[in-house]
């Protein structure tokens, strides 16, 4: 409040305030001058805009990863930088994340908030378990979701992919054709599975869209410090893994999505960070954000229910797993879609990364077989000059790998 101050008066209290005369005429004007300014004042401090209330943190999530060696979901550092106390993620060793019967005690005590699924394939076999994800994770965890991260494609989708270096002559216009139609099947199928639901619990995080649109810089040559495609937002194999830029991208994306909040100007901590420089970042950060926040399956931007097909309109078959045959070897194992337990995905990695450096960049697809009494096998398919190598991991009942077996596909 204003305050006004006059001079001390030390005159007594009726020759202060007598009637008549110039001086009295001065003061009653001074006094209700002062009386206004106060008024004023008082007034002015009432009017006044408060700040806008700082907004309140998100609690943090439980969150259980499944899939395999392309995963990208790390929200923790990211929670950590933006103050996001509770964050939790649920994998750890015994505790196989991509087996319902894993899940399910989890589940049905309502401790898991979010599931993210990260593999090669998104469709009725890719998780399997997904209807029951959907079922059992609502009825215990009214806020419980599942977050699918949209792929990119094996071999860019092409046939005659043997290095790395292929990559750099991939047409992007027919890349992000088949980009499209594949996005859309994606979508189709999350539209069944939540219209089975009765409400959205299955929602898609487009970090194949984003690596394709960070491809378009790199070659446009508008990407800060990056001149290649393989080596950065793609690895350096010929499956493609995920570079070190399409990891990052896929983090920010997973944070944006799980927390619907931009990760914009958030820093990973300690001494390497992200390993990005700023200006990267800042490019990831954005891109991030502008996908995750504008595509409606991904849970923020407003979602309209897709409309029943009209009376004799042709309808998209649905996706199915292809049939796999193998030579004198696999006799006795079947093909499965079905991840193997944790501790296997992360054996088959180690083996993947200790190939030799002529052999690690033809890594091109990785399957996976049982024999019906709880043993396991991965065969890892390399690509050597024109050939194309099986390395056949087996395993035993307690997940241990027992002996690798390597022979020339089809063979």
């Amino acid at each position: 409040m204003t305050h006004i101050s006059t001079p001390a008066d030390t005159r007594l209290h009726s020759d202060r305030f007598r009637c008549g005369g110039r001086e009295s005429k001065f003061l009653a004007v001074t006094w209700v001058t002062a009386l206004l300014v106060g008024i004023l004042a008082t007034g002015a401090m009432a009017e006044e805009p408060k700040r806008p209330a700082v907004a309140e943190k998100p609690a943090g999530l439980r969150v259980m990863s499944g899939g395999h060696s392309w995963s990208t979901e790390d929200s923790a550092p990211l929670c950590q930088a933006a103050g996001i106390v509770g964050h939790m993620k649920l994998n750890k060793q015994g505790l196989h994340s991509g087996r319902i019967e894993d899940l399910t005690p989890l589940l049905e005590k309502g401790e898991i908030d979010a599931y993210v699924w990260q593999h090669s394939s998104v469709g009725p076999e890719f998780p399997k378990f997904l209807p029951a994800l959907v079922e059992l994770g609502p009825k215990h965890n009214p806020n419980f979701r599942v977050l699918m991260q949209m792929p990119w494609l094996v071999g860019d989708g092409r046939k005659d992919v043997k290095s790395p270096e292929d990559y750099e002559t991939t047409d992007l216009a027919e890349y992000q054709t088949k980009m499209e139609k594949y996005r859309k099947q994606q979508e189709a199928y999350v539209d069944e599975v939540n219209a089975k639901a009765g409400k959205r619990v299955v929602f898609l995080v487009p970090l194949g869209d984003g690596m394709l649109e960070v491809r378009k810089m790199i070659v446009a040559g508008k990407f800060p410090g990056v001149t290649k495609v393989s080596g950065s937002v793609l690895g350096g194999d010929i499956m493609p893994h995920q570079g070190l830029l399409g990891k990052r991208l896929g983090a920010y994306m997973h944070f944006a999505a799980l927390y619907q909040m931009s990760p914009e100007g958030l820093l990973f901590p300690g001494k390497d960070g992200d390993g990005l420089t700023a200006e990267q970042r800042a490019i990831l950060q954005k891109r991030a954000w502008d996908m995750v926040s504008k595509y409606p399956y991904a849970g923020i931007a407003k979602f309209e229910s897709p409309q029943p097909p009209k009376e004799g309109a042709k309808v998209a078959p649905k996706t199915a797993a292809a049939a796999t045959t193998g030579p004198e070897a696999l006799k006795g194992w079947k093909a499965t879609n079905d991840l193997p337990a944790d501790t296997v995905v992360t054996d088959y990695n180690e083996y993947i990364e200790k190939l030799p450096k002529a052999e690690r960049p033809g890594v091109s697809d990785v399957k996976y077989y049982v024999d019906g009494t709880g043993r396991n096998a991965v065969a890892v398919l390399v690509n050597l000059g024109d050939t194309q190598w099986t390395h056949l991991l087996l395993y035993d009942k307690q997940d241990k790998r027992t002996g690798v077996t390597k022979f020339v596909a089809g063979k």
